[in-house]
């Protein structure tokens, strides 16, 4: 018998958040606000965004040589972002592979992917790699802003950023605080329907005299049923629940500041030991994954001192993943912490009117550790191993006649691996790069830029030192990894120019135009592929039968292409379309490279109704198929995706506290396949979000 309509998982996520909202309304019903907060952002983001992940440095968007894009909280909680493939699905040239279950989910950045992409939160670095596995485990609710450098960026941040940095900022208690507020409590509730997924979460805030303020935030994901494909089918052993959490308290005495954060996740479900492939009995596992990031933060920032601006970041973060294989309680522990340290100073030089200089230098280092287990006894395929990488770096910003701006940086890294119990178990090596960029303002509203990059990434401890069986073949045959500690750095050349368009009051007062085209070419060297052999008969590294598996330095690539950025953003609606192009040549062996995302289309449009808080957005995806493949690679059809978001956020009167956020993904129902995956993607997703601030 088919249930009644408000009995369905939708109507009942609904009824319960406006439950919550009316006695939470209620309970304060004396509260008093102050003064009106600005104006709801417009869902495309700020046309006039500052970064400082493309140099370390606050610097404008439109002002940074290199390619940059950033995510911030308003999008976030209009797109009602439930994973990292929510926060970067419009972003030009960037593609998710792995999915659609979070914890496989893994970013490619104009053709490179896995390690080759460098995480950070809060600036911290996130180096955890396991095969098939996530390397980031974060609830998008913490978050303020993501980051996203395209290209080669080793100069600033060191080992790992040869496709990009992918950089994500917790939020702080400003950034919810009200005008004249000193206390505040958020709640919030959510559905989503693809996977009869809710997600309430509390934030609590404040400040403690004119120098202490605190964040305390929760969250919670519960996915009830398997994700629901375009033709009705469902992803077998797809759910999940996850539990986030987020203490950051600042200290701000003067000219100094001290930030200390905790973020913790948590994530749970039966899933394929290898998530990024369908569920079958045997390789179904139990597994829970706990994530743990720590960070101190130490800033000195007095504008009288144009020589001193320090910055001092300790950091710790851990991650540990448990499965228990089902059909025969098979116990894996794997467990892997980075310690690092980073410490720079800027200092600030005028020569004179028409020159200016701003010096930034310093030293990171941080230290990997990983280690195994299979049923309390040591784990060969994942071997307890060490990583210490230390580097010095030099940037110098020079600014001539307010039109001219150079960029040159040069950056120096030693990095050691090591492993137990192997009888070559060290690799070492050091690594010296160079960056320039430039910005020539030719008029007030157009630049041209140009930029070359070199990066690198040193091999990772799994990519050295495994040893262990990869997989069976039979009674008798099995397939074995073979360790590799002579592997040298994949490298980097990037050469990249472009040009900016940026106009303000164009057609209306207070509108905004914002035009951004760029065409890159990356040589990569040494790229470090893992080479599977299966033979019926006994190889070297492998006395039976099933062949060998291990990584080695076997080609060179070109990747090449472009992307380009227009929107524009008036009072009552905004517009905007991107696209991004990347192609893949294999160097060593001829032929397109296989992790090269399709050709994407963005096309956005939006309306703002002021007078009565309200905006709705449109937003369509056109992929193109991908048939630039290597001989014998699967090709993926193209598919086109249509979204819809409508935001309610009351800026006075009764119900002032209160946002509503409606969204409607994959509005046809499309059954598709990234290219970058095995597995099918989501179809419709009904999203709804419901928060009162107090």
């Amino acid at each position: 018998m088919r249930a009644k309509f408000w009995q369905t998982p939708l109507m009942q996520g609904v009824y319960l958040i406006v439950i919550s909202l009316f006695f939470c309304k209620h309970a304060l019903a004396q509260e008093t606000f102050s003064d009106t907060p600005s104006t709801n952002k417009l869902a495309m983001g700020d046309l006039q965004e500052i970064t400082v992940t493309a140099t370390r440095t606050t610097r404008a968007l439109k002002d940074v040589p290199e390619s940059v894009s950033v995510v911030d909280s308003e999008q976030l909680q209009t797109r009602q972002a439930a994973d990292i493939a929510d926060v970067l699905r419009y972003v030009p040239n960037v593609d998710l592979g792995g999915g659609p279950r979070n914890i496989g989910l893994n970013p490619n950045i104009r053709g490179l992917g896995d390690a080759r992409v460098l995480f950070l939160l809060d600036g911290a670095r996130q180096d955890f790699r396991r095969g098939h596995n996530a390397r980031i485990f974060i609830d998008p609710s913490l978050l303020k802003r993501v980051d996203i450098v395209r290209g080669p960026s080793s100069v600033v941040w060191g080992s790992g950023a040869l496709g990009g940095v992918l950089s994500f900022t917790t939020r702080d208690a400003t950034d919810l605080l009200r005008a004249n507020e000193r206390f505040g409590v958020k709640v919030r509730s959510g559905f989503q329907s693809m996977n009869e997924q809710y997600t309430p979460g509390l934030s609590m805030f404040g400040l403690l005299g004119d120098e202490f303020d605190y964040l305390l935030d929760f969250s919670y994901r519960h996915a009830a049923d398997d994700i629901r494909h375009g033709d009705g089918s469902k992803l077998q052993h797809s759910g999940f629940s996850s539990y986030a959490g987020l203490a950051k308290l600042n200290w701000t005495p003067g000219f100094h500041q001290f930030t200390f954060s905790a973020q913790t996740f948590d994530q749970a479900g039966k899933v394929p030991s290898n998530a990024q492939s369908p569920s079958t009995t045997n390789t179904l596992v139990d597994r829970d994954t706990e994530q743990r990031n720590y960070t101190l933060r130490y800033r000195y920032q007095n504008p009288d001192n144009q020589w001193l601006n320090p910055e001092l970041l300790l950091y710790h973060n851990t991650t540990h993943s448990l499965e228990k294989r089902l059909f025969d309680q098979r116990r894996d522990e794997t467990n892997f912490s980075t310690t690092g340290v980073n410490l720079r100073n800027t200092s600030q030089m005028d020569i004179n009117t028409h020159i200016t200089q701003r010096l930034t230098y310093g030293v990171d280092y941080f230290h990997n550790q990983g280690k195994g287990r299979r049923n309390g006894a040591t784990r060969p395929e994942f071997p307890r191993g060490d990583a210490d990488v230390v580097g010095v770096f030099l940037q110098d910003e020079i600014t001539l006649w307010k039109r001219l701006s150079l960029i040159p940086g040069v950056r120096w890294d030693y990095f050691r691996s090591q492993a137990d119990g192997q009888a070559i178990s060290a690799n070492q090596n050091d690594r010296v790069n160079f960056k320039i960029g430039g910005l020539f303002e030719v008029t007030d509203w157009l630049s041209i830029t140009a930029s070359y990059n070199e990066a690198f990434r040193a091999p990772t401890l799994g990519e050295l030192f495994t040893t262990g069986t990869h997989f069976t073949c039979g009674p008798g045959c099995a397939n074995l990894f073979v360790p590799n500690p002579n592997l040298k750095p994949e490298t980097a050349f990037n050469k990249e120019a472009g040009v900016r368009i940026h106009r303000a009051n164009l057609l209306n007062s207070g509108d905004q135009l914002a035009i951004r085209a760029a065409y890159f070419h990356n040589q990569v060297k040494d790229f470090i592929d893992m080479m599977v052999t299966v033979a019926p008969f006994p190889v070297p590294g492998n006395p039976d039968r099933g062949g060998t598996t291990t990584s080695g330095n076997v080609r060179n690539a070109i990747l090449e292409g472009f992307e380009i950025e227009a929107n524009y953003a008036a009072k009552y609606g905004y517009a905007g379309f991107s696209y991004g192009q990347t192609r893949g040549r294999n160097q060593t062996l001829g032929g397109p490279l296989s992790n090269v995302q399709p050709d994407k289309w963005i096309v956005l449009a939006g309306l703002n109704w002021p007078t009565y808080d309200l905006s709705m957005g449109w937003r369509s995806s056109i992929v193109s198929a991908q048939n630039r493949i290597p001989a014998g690679g699967t090709a993926t059809p193209g598919y086109t995706l249509h979204d819809l978001t409508l935001t309610w956020m009351p800026q006075n009167g009764t119900f002032k506290g209160i946002r509503l956020d409606f969204g409607i993904d994959n509005l046809t129902d499309k059954d598709y396949r990234r290219h970058l995956t095995v597995l099918r993607d989501p179809g419709r997703n009904y999203k709804l979000m419901a928060s009162y601030q107090f």
